[in-house]
C-alpha cells in the first residue's frame, strides 16, 4: 500500500537517525581466530596467504604450530572437509557457530543453527566431530599462550579498524533499503584471511539477524603501526554488509532475471569461476553489491587516495567484468529519487527486473 510521501519521509529519517545511533564495533574474535589457524595448518584454500599476511605473525605462527600440523583436528578438516566446501568463507561461518566459554568450545545456542542452507556445506555429524577434535586441538596445543600473547596486535587490529567503520553511516542502509530494526552489524578481523573479506549472516532465535562483514586486508604503515587504508577498506565494509541485503533480493526475482543473467555469464564462465564467481547468481549478487556501494559513495564521497569513483566503476566493469553495473547504478538513483513511489527496495525491484532484462551484451568486435 502507497502512504503519502510525508510520511514516508518521516519514517525513513527517524529510521535512519536511530540505526545511526548504534553502536558497530570493530572485533577480533578468538573462535574465528582458532578455526583460521586449523585452516591454515591444513591448507584449506583461503587461508595460505603467506606473502600477503602479515609476515612476522605469519612466520612466529608457523613456527609455533609447525608440530601440530598432523594434529587430528588439522588432519580432519584437510582430508573430509575441505573438498566438501570447508574454504574461503565457511570456515569463518562454521567458527560464528561457535562460543569459548572459559576455555570450553560450545555451539552458540542463542543461534538458529541452518541460517542461510549452512548444512549444505557440512553435515552435522562433521560438525560435531570436527568441533570435538577442535576442543583438543584448543587443549593441547599452545593455542590459549599464543592467542593471550598476541592479543594486543589483536586489539590494535580493533583499534585501528574502529577508525574506518566510524567513519560510515550506517543509517543509510535503512534510507537506501529500507528500515530494518531487527538486524545488527558486526566488523570482524582476522590476519589469516589475508587479502579476502568475507560475508557471513547469522539468525539469532530471537528473530535478530547478525550480519558480520569479516575483514582480511591487514598491513603496517611506515611506522609499523597496523593500518586499514580507509580508501579500499570502507568500500570493503560496504560491499560485505551489501550482501545481506542485496542476495536475499536476487534471490526472490531470480526466476524473472535468470535467463538474462545466463546471457551475461556465459560468454566468460571460465573468468567468473577463476574468481569464486561460478554461477550466474553470484555474478548478479556482486554486480548489485557493487554498483550500492557505488550508490553510497556517491552519497558519502570519501577520500579515495587518487582514484574515482569511475577509477572503481572501471574496476568492476573492465577487470571484474561486471558488465551490467552502470545500468544498475543508475537505476538505482530512481529508487533514492522517487522515496514515495518506492519506500523500500523490495517495492524497487520490478523496476530493477525491468533494467536487467532490457540491458543489451555489448557487442564483440572481430578483427
Amino acid at each position: 500500500m502507497k502512504k503519502h510521501i510525508t510520511i514516508i519521509m518521516l519514517l525513513v529519517l527517524s529510521s535512519s537517525h536511530c540505526f545511526s545511533q548504534r553502536e558497530v564495533k570493530a572485533k577480533y574474535l578468538e573462535e574465528t581466530e582458532l578455526v583460521s589457524i586449523v585452516a591454515h595448518l591444513a591448507e584449506i584454500p583461503g587461508y595460505t596467504w603467506e606473502d600477503e599476511a602479515l609476515p612476522d605473525y605469519m612466520v612466529e605462527l608457523d613456527s609455533v604450530f609447525a608440530p601440530y600440523k598432523e594434529h587430528p583436528a588439522v588432519i580432519y578438516a584437510r582430508k573430509e572437509l575441505m573438498n566438501e566446501g570447508f574454504n574461503w568463507n565457511f570456515p569463518i561461518d562454521v567458527a560464528l557457530q561457535l562460543k569459548i566459554i572459559e576455555g570450553k568450545i560450545r555451539f552458540n545456542d542463542s543461534l538458529v543453527s541452518d541460517y542461510n542452507d549452512y548444512y549444505d556445506r557440512i553435515t552435522r555429524k562433521k560438525e560435531k566431530r570436527f568441533v570435538k577434535l577442535l576442543q583438543h586441538f584448543y587443549d593441547e596445543t599452545p593455542f590459549r599462550e599464543f592467542y593471550e600473547n598476541h592479543k594486543p596486535l589483536y586489539q590494535e587490529c580493533e583499534k585501528a579498524m574502529q577508525k574506518v567503520v566510524d567513519m560510515i553511516d550506517f543509517g543509510w542502509y535503512d534510507s537506501f533499503f529500507g528500515p530494518n530494526e531487527n538486524s545488527t552489524f558486526n566488523i570482524c578481523m582476522g590476519i589469516l584471511i589475508g587479502p579476502a573479506n568475507y560475508a557471513v549472516n547469522k539468525m539469532r532465535k530471537d528473530g535478530q539477524e547478525v550480519i558480520y562483514a569479516m575483514m582480511g586486508c591487514c598491513d603496517r604503515d611506515e611506522k609499523g603501526q597496523i593500518y586499514y587504508g580507509v580508501e579500499y577498506t570502507l568500500p570493503i565494509i560496504l560491499h560485505e554488509c551489501n550482501h545481506s541485503y542485496c542476495n536475499p533480493l536476487n534471490e526472490k526475482v531470480w526466476e524473472s532475471i535468470k535467463d538474462k543473467a545466463q546471457e551475461i555469464f556465459t560468454p566468460n564462465a571460465k573468468f567468473y569461476d577463476s574468481i569464486a564467481y561460478g554461477a550466474p547468481i553470484y555474478v548478479m549478487n556482486e554486480t548489485f553489491v557493487e554498483a550500492c556501494v557505488i550508490r553510497y559513495l556517491m552519497k558519502n564521497p570519501i577520500d579515495l587516495n587518487g582514484y574515482t569513483l569511475e577509477d572503481l566503476i572501471k574496476m568492476d566493469e573492465v577487470k571484474k567484468k561486471f558488465v551490467l553495473i552502470r545500468d544498475i547504478i543508475k537505476v538505482l538513483e530512481e529508487r533514492e529519487a522517487h522515496p514515495d513511489r518506492y519506500p523500500t527496495m523490495e517495492d524497487f525491484m520490478p523496476r530493477y527486473i525491468q533494467a536487467v532484462n532490457e540491458f543489451k551484451m555489448p557487442e564483440v568486435s572481430t578483427p
